[in-house]
């Protein structure tokens, strides 16, 4: 994964938080997975495929920030994870992903994307789709942190 590939779902992600929720944010240093994330409450993930690579993007939030972020985006005051949650993190994540998707037609990959899955509870273990190397990107709001997994590989043609 090249730089500009992972940057398009960081920047869908900054753009997504910043114009539908208003929310203040930082972004981390990306890195390489390499153990397990802390433990968050709520995921979001989303598989995409292309003539060129296959993988998934997906983004982790701790109850505090998903609330946050729940309440800032449906503008009442939001305190538990719900079905309205559950659903406005597909939503979420279906955003940032079809951001990525529109720059990356302009790089010439032609992805196809799945439904958003949303896993929910305690002590949650995410399997990437692909066997590529899985960049992680931490963001820091208020509420606390969260991150963004991008996990791709190339297909041989």
């Amino acid at each position: 994964m090249d730089r500009d590939f992972v940057n398009s779902f960081l920047d869908s992600t900054s753009n997504v938080l910043a114009t539908m929720a208003a929310m203040d944010f930082s972004v981390g240093h990306p890195r390489f997975k390499k153990e397990e994330l802390p433990i968050s409450n709520i995921t979001g993930m989303i598989a995409m495929s292309s003539p060129q690579a296959v993988g998934t993007l997906v983004i982790s939030f701790t109850e505090p920030v998903i609330l946050s972020l729940a309440s800032r985006m449906l503008m009442e005051t939001v305190d538990e994870i719900n079905g309205e949650v559950i659903d406005l993190v597909g939503e979420l994540t279906n955003m940032v992903t079809g951001g990525a998707k529109r720059v990356l037609e302009e790089k010439g990959f032609d992805f196809d994307m799945a439904t958003p899955v949303v896993i929910q509870g305690e002590n949650q273990q995410i399997t990437q789709f692909s066997n590529g190397p899985t960049i992680v990107v931490p963001y820091s709001t208020d509420a606390g942190d969260f991150y963004v997994e991008i996990c791709f590989e190339a297909i041989d043609s």
